[in-house]
């Protein structure tokens, strides 16, 4: 059962929802920057950074230039404020903000903070991407930018869900960014994707949604936000925990966990979603339908061409949620072995020992801070430590 949300409240939630991130950033004390950069291929991406916390905003200068920096990158449908939305108790940008560090916040090609130089978003061209773009144009590109403008010789990459994929991507095609790269942290890797395979068997083979979509003139997966809006404010019930729309939809792709469903949140969170491409959607079922982290080259059914899994040099750290129905579990645990086979695997952990951790709980959990969030900051430091 729905229940509706005062005009007052409905307002609340649409004002905090339009916040860009580095509005988000600036109200809640800390300093932010702005920085563009131009890929090969001509899309204009947007990073944002917080150079301090707010104990040491003040004291921004060409000191903050010898800090460690760290790129965080978000999943589908996600942007920057992923990062931040959570606010300054909680998000993970701000706690490593509090702690000294240089935090990036990247965008790829698709969101609203990126564009192109040449193609308008009504240019069925823009849409032409998948997350093998993002890896080999857009993180090439913010990792070399972040480089330039501190001055650093590497930073540390953390990435979630399609974060993980295009920067698994970036390291197998242009391995010379192993160089850049003290170490690589990644919170539920979308790599392989066997548990999905029914799936995106009914949506991609039989429904052929992506196609119909295209033929309906809809370019992307793509929700206009006037009717976001109206859906959740009408439909998503945020005040008491209590099953809705929302939530059983949500809950049936990555997992219940009804007590870390932050409902004064939520609404706000959904509301922010960002576009997505249809092929992201294609790529990530060829590699369910193949059961492999295969290319995009020849479409769905085309030739199967592995990534080379086998060009990750640096340090990398896997941590999966108990509960966690996208990415799942056994998932993780095969590329942990193949990542260990080569030599490269530092560690695999759950995120946090919350038997009901699922997918969005990495980044949207109530408890995110005491659940992933500090520890997670505590590991950063030790690789830091270790390899810096």
């Amino acid at each position: 059962m729905c229940v509706s949300l005062s005009m007052s409240e409905q307002q609340g939630i649409k004002e905090m929802a339009r916040k860009t991130v580095p509005q988000l950033i600036a109200s809640a004390g800390y300093p932010v920057e702005k920085h563009r950069v131009t890929t090969e291929d001509g899309y204009i991406l947007q990073l944002h950074r917080i150079p301090a916390g707010r104990r040491f905003a003040r004291r921004i200068g060409p000191s903050s230039k010898k800090k460690k920096a760290v790129l965080i990158v978000s999943g589908l449908l996600g942007s920057s404020g992923d990062f931040v939305i959570m606010g300054p108790e909680r998000s993970i940008a701000y706690l490593l903000a509090d702690e000294g560090y240089d935090v990036w916040l990247g965008n790829l090609r698709g969101d609203i903070y990126t564009s192109h130089t040449n193609y308008t978003r009504n240019n069925p061209k823009f849409w032409e991407y998948s997350f093998h773009e993002h890896g080999i144009y857009d993180l090439p590109a913010s990792i070399d930018k972040v480089l330039e403008v501190t001055g650093l010789s590497k930073i540390m990459y953390v990435g979630f869900s399609m974060g993980t994929t295009s920067f698994f991507i970036t390291l197998s095609e242009k391995p010379e960014y192993n160089d850049k790269v003290l170490a690589y942290v990644a919170l539920a890797p979308a790599v392989y994707m066997r548990n999905v395979k029914n799936t995106a068997e009914t949506l991609l083979l039989n429904w052929k949604l992506p196609d119909r979509m295209r033929e309906r003139g809809l370019l992307s997966a793509t929700i206009p936000r006037d009717l976001l809006e109206m859906f959740v404010t009408n439909m998503c019930y945020v005040k008491k925990p209590q099953r809705d729309v929302c939530t059983s939809f949500i809950y049936t792709i990555i997992g219940e966990d009804q007590e870390q469903y932050d409902w004064d949140m939520m609404a706000i969170i959904i509301m922010r979603l960002q576009p997505a491409s249809w092929r992201q959607l294609e790529h990530f079922g060829k590699i369910a339908l193949t059961d492999t982290f295969t290319s995009w080259e020849g479409g769905l059914k085309g030739a199967v061409k592995p990534y080379k899994l086998s060009n990750v040099k640096i340090p990398v750290s896997l941590f999966y949620g108990h509960n966690d129905r996208l990415t799942e579990k056994s998932q993780i645990m095969r590329l942990a072995e193949e990542l260990k086979a080569t030599g490269v695997l530092e560690d695999i952990l759950p995120a946090s020992e919350w038997p009901k951790f699922n997918h969005l709980d990495f980044v949207f959990a109530r408890d995110v801070r005491t659940l992933l969030n500090e520890k997670l900051v505590d590991y950063i430091g030790k690789m830091f430590s270790k390899y810096g």
